[in-house]
């Protein structure tokens, strides 16, 4: 794509507006500030421009199909929706002429400000779900729903626009030549797309509900759920790839935040919401229920949950919950910690049952669909070399109100969560063989209640396998090693080594250095110089050496510390 595609036309006229400056372009087309003259106002003007490779007949049917269409969208009349003014064709350019938005796109302030916030996310939804269902009851799928077609204004609201590829309801009579056409001309943006989309197959507003999921995912997280080499690629990891955990990726999704963000991206549009009030209702009650840190009352909203079904495929598992216990001695720790953890696999095992009533029924059994490709998923970490010191790259870490960097570029995590550990891995990165050190400062904890942090590592893409290595300062001075295996059905949860040591700083405001290294399955642990051990610790329980990412972890709720001085020593 040329850089100034679309210049040729500033200065043209088209209908009563004379093209000025070029906003942006497409594929297939070019916006433009533009003068009209009657009556005198600035205006967006969209031209849709011949792709390449279309011959005469294709760019016929593409010009008819779009001012057929273009005469339905301007029907539709909502305070979210983008009004077209006028619409028309002129020396083979058909062009529609929209209000000018200055304050831009969703996209652009995203690339300004980074995620947004819960309560952000949650307004701009509302608005947005409002504005496709009206659409959809009026017969039109938008079917390009994406941060670059979503335009803000002065006081906060969004306008969904760009409805050019939108789909007009047709007769039964003649719904089969249209989605053939269609899907010959018309695809929407890949990263967007929803399955049926890419498989070509007939639309309705499900479609456009899993856009809005996918812009959720990405408002939230400031990344796409699927990341391709190619365009077919990435159709592909939308048809059968299940995405990511948002609550892998930002500190404050909760496990209730995430499941409604799933439902949304469901493959099949049956497991959707079936309309955007319904996504809308859900992530409103998630979100008050994630202030209320109660799961006890469930709004009506989050009925869904009772029956929910495995609808994007295999799910990661969210970070493992621990119980908060309260010790008295080391053998009381390490005796609560291994008893706890069988209580807690069991709970959580009961809870994947219900959740994923029905598991096994999966995309490919219900429908005819050619056999998958193999094909990257973003939930598989990159090669990468590790970087010296993780902290450099701040985008893969999580961020959010509980996770965030300071200005001396040290990291905070904060616990608010009940009887939920917090983990922070660093994305896109693994390795097996590694010497490790950070510094760790406890900043407030909550008073009585144990204060375990520290690093977990090896970590598998879905959690299924790390490694935790966690000292609690107040506490007994305590240390424990320990690891986590799904795979363990009866003891997931393994104490390696659990003790005390005089090397930990116990105090407010006293931090505390520890450094790691593992060989295979074997494991140095020092305290502030201190080597815990005369000898390494061994792990002979593995079948293989684990390769994984590394990641901080604040066990405890109202436990707040700040991470510093992370480098890490790739071992051969």
């Amino acid at each position: 794509m040329a850089a100034n595609r679309g210049q040729h036309l500033i200065g043209k006229m088209l209908g009563s507006c004379v093209l000025e400056k070029l906003l942006g372009y497409g594929g297939s087309s070019a916006v433009f500030l533009a003068q009209q003259q009657n009556p005198e106002r600035k205006v967006a003007v969209k031209v849709f421009l011949p792709r390449a490779g279309m011959d005469i007949r294709m760019q016929r049917d593409f010009y008819r199909r779009f001012l057929r269409e273009a005469e339905a969208v301007s029907k539709l009349e909502h305070a979210n929706i983008l009004p077209i003014y006028s619409y028309g064709e002129q020396d083979g350019l058909p062009y529609i002429v929209m209000p000018y938005m200055p304050g831009g796109t969703l996209a652009e302030y995203m690339a300004r400000r980074g995620p947004l916030s819960l309560k952000e996310a949650q307004w701009y939804l509302e608005q947005l779900a409002a504005a496709l269902d009206f659409a959809h009851m009026h017969g039109c799928v938008h079917c390009d729903v994406k941060p670059a077609n979503i335009l803000l204004d002065s006081d906060g609201h969004v306008i969904l626009s760009d409805f050019g590829i939108a789909r007009v309801a047709h007769s039964e009579a003649d719904s089969a030549q249209t989605d053939a056409k269609h899907s010959e001309a018309v695809l929407g943006t890949p990263d967007y797309i929803s399955p049926e989309q890419a498989l070509g197959r007939h639309l309705d507003g499900r479609s456009d509900i899993y856009s809005l999921g996918v812009t959720l995912f990405f408002v939230l997280s400031k990344r796409l759920p699927f990341r391709a080499d190619s365009t077919i690629a990435l159709a592909l990891l939308h048809v059968h790839e299940p995405p990511p955990s948002l609550a892998l990726i930002r500190a404050d999704i909760t496990p209730l935040l995430d499941r409604v963000v799933r439902k949304a991206l469901a493959k099949d549009p049956d497991d959707r919401f079936q309309t955007g009030q319904e996504l809308s209702r859900a992530f409103a009650a998630a979100v008050a229920a994630s202030e209320a840190r109660s799961a006890m009352a469930r709004p009506p909203e989050l009925a869904f949950l009772d029956d929910e079904k495995d609808f994007t495929g295999p799910q990661p598992s969210l970070a493992t919950p621990r119980p908060i216990v309260r010790v008295k001695s080391t053998w009381a720790r390490e005796w609560s910690v291994a008893r706890f953890k069988r209580m807690l696999f069991i709970l959580t095992a009961l809870i994947i049952i219900i959740v994923t009533t029905g598991f096994g029924v999966t995309f490919m059994n219900k429908h005819s669909t050619p056999a998958p490709v193999a094909v990257k998923s973003t939930a598989t970490p990159t090669e990468a070399p590790m970087p010296t010191n993780p902290f450099t790259l701040i985008s893969n870490w999580p961020q959010g109100t509980n996770a965030f960097f300071d200005q001396d570029h040290r990291y905070h995590i904060i616990n608010t969560q009940v009887n939920n550990a917090m983990p922070a891995p660093f994305e896109d990165y693994q390795v097996q063989d590694f010497k490790l050190s950070v510094t760790m400062l406890e900043m407030a904890s909550k008073k009585g209640g144990p204060d375990f942090h520290g690093v977990i590592f090896r970590v598998a893409p879905d959690q299924s396998f790390f490694y935790l290595f966690e000292i609690s300062p107040r506490d007994n001075q305590q240390y424990a090693f320990l690891r986590f295996s799904s795979e363990d059905k009866q003891h997931p949860w393994r104490t390696i080594k659990s003790s005390r040591s005089s090397a930990i700083s116990s105090g407010v405001g006293k931090s505390n250095t520890i450094t790691i290294e593992t060989h295979g399955n074997t494991f140095l642990f020092t305290i502030n110089g201190v080597p815990l051990l005369d000898k390494p610790i061994a792990d002979p329980s593995t079948k293989e050496v684990k390769t994984g990412q590394i990641g901080l972890y604040v066990e405890n709720q109202g436990e707040e510390v700040t991470f510093s001085e992370l480098y890490v020593e790739t071992l051969k």
